[in-house]
């Protein structure tokens, strides 16, 4: 007990000793500043030591330098991926209201149709949005959300937003097949498809067809050489001959059909014009459409 006692007095008398040099040395440099023996010991110090505290700085400062040429890589390519993520998300968001912008175009030509068409006028219809597309040699269908219970039948005309036209709509075909909640509708384009026509503005009339070999083209058919047509002309869906009484026309008269584009004759024994027309939709992106209620349902 008497030893662990002095030693423990020894370790209090140690610390008393150290607090005091301590005291006096600050008081010592405090009041001397940079002269005086506390001042040359500190220089004395200063002295023994700066060569050795050159000589770690040059040692250590490669790898200070590497450190940092480390961190500031790793914090760039942590930076660079979040303006990568940051970037695909703008991008993102520009493809989405694209879309949306594109859809609300559509849907302000449709209204514009509604508003001011003489076929609008006569007809009742309803909007619908093309779930399915199948478009190929053979065939050229598309599917559209509305069928029986929206009051959609076969034989009813569909129409939608023109791509560039003051008209703001045109033909797009015929429902061919109805269910309770869907349609089919063959596009003009089919080759199975003809659609008596007529040249806005006068008495010309025709068959339009789908041009076997310029897909998208339409052919306006039958057309006498005596007739007057020029580029740009309208063509309009014909209904029927006004002598044709008795008979059902497939389409009502005066939908837009397209623009002509070209008037030829092969050879002057051709008894018909060659004329192309440009149908006024843009049949690759088809995703807003007005079907007519043409046909009356039971």
């Amino acid at each position: 007990m008497l030893i662990g006692k002095n030693r423990h007095l020894r370790r209090r008398a140690v610390i008393g000793l150290l607090l005091a040099a301590s005291l006096t040395l600050l008081t010592l440099s405090f009041r001397q500043g940079s002269e005086g023996a506390i001042g040359a010991i500190q220089r004395g110090a200063l002295a023994v030591t700066a060569p050795f505290s050159s000589a770690t700085t040059r040692v250590t400062k490669p790898f200070v330098d590497a450190w940092n040429w480390t961190s500031g890589l790793i914090d760039a390519r942590s930076e660079n991926a979040k303006l990568k993520d940051e970037l695909a998300r703008a991008n993102a968001a520009n493809v989405q209201l694209n879309q949306v912008n594109s859809l609300l175009t559509q849907d302000d030509r449709l209204l514009h149709f509604t508003q001011n068409s003489q076929i609008a006028a006569q007809y009742p219809f309803v909007g619908a949005s093309v779930t399915r597309q199948v478009p190929n040699a053979y065939s050229q269908t598309i599917t559209v959300n509305v069928g029986s219970s929206g009051g959609v039948a076969v034989g009813d005309p569909v129409v939608a937003p023109a791509g560039s036209s003051d008209l703001f709509a045109g033909l797009v075909g015929r429902v061919t097949t109805v269910t309770p909640n869907a349609s089919s509708v063959e596009l003009i384009l089919d080759p199975d498809t003809a659609v008596s026509a007529r040249v806005q503005g006068g008495t010309v009339r025709g068959v339009a067809v789908p041009n076997p070999g310029n897909p998208g083209v339409l052919d306006l058919q039958m057309v006498p050489q005596a007739e007057q047509v020029k580029p740009n002309q309208v063509v309009v869906t014909a209904g029927l001959q006004p002598n044709s009484q008795g008979l059902q026309a497939l389409l009502p008269a005066g939908i837009p059909i397209g623009l002509v584009t070209s008037v030829s004759q092969s050879d002057l024994n051709d008894v018909f014009k060659g004329i192309e027309v440009t149908p006024f939709v843009d049949f690759g992106s088809l995703d807003r459409v007005l079907v007519l209620k043409v046909v009356k349902t039971p």
